[in-house]
């Protein structure tokens, strides 16, 4: 199993308090965190130095984390996705089909924190779920 200190996290919310509350509980936890307010400046990150895992809100000013996990998709694939999303979301089909599953979607708030560590550690590829 890798050391959870290896493992690369970028956060992207425009909301500054989850944003920060959510990069305090993951680097407890051992994990290099990296966040950020727009999917436009997250590209920037990820062209840089591509994370293993990003945790996405849906709405976001400018482009919308949809669209940004599109569009990682098709520069960095090694990127795996959560969503991070109020009220009721569903996976579009052609997210479904690039293999993305209902337990990829986290619903705010979220209640259980362990449970985001347990999946990030799973879709870096660090324990299975």
């Amino acid at each position: 199993m890798k050391d959870s200190a290896a493992v690369s996290v970028l956060i992207v919310d425009d909301d500054l308090m989850i944003r920060e509350c959510l990069v305090a509980f993951l680097e407890d936890e051992g994990y290099q965190v990296k966040a950020c307010s727009r999917a436009e400046d997250a590209l920037k990150v990820i062209a840089e130095n591509p994370p293993a895992v990003c945790l996405t809100d849906m709405r976001l000013p400018g482009m919308n984390g949809e669209e940004l996990i599109r569009t990682v998709r098709a520069v960095a694939p090694g990127v795996r996705f959560l969503i991070h999303t109020g009220g009721c979301y569903e996976l579009p089909d052609d997210l479904v089909e690039a293999g993305m599953n209902a337990e990829d979607v986290l619903l705010k708030p979220i209640h259980d924190l362990s449970r985001l560590a347990r999946l990030v550690s799973a879709r870096a590829g660090m324990l299975r779920e």
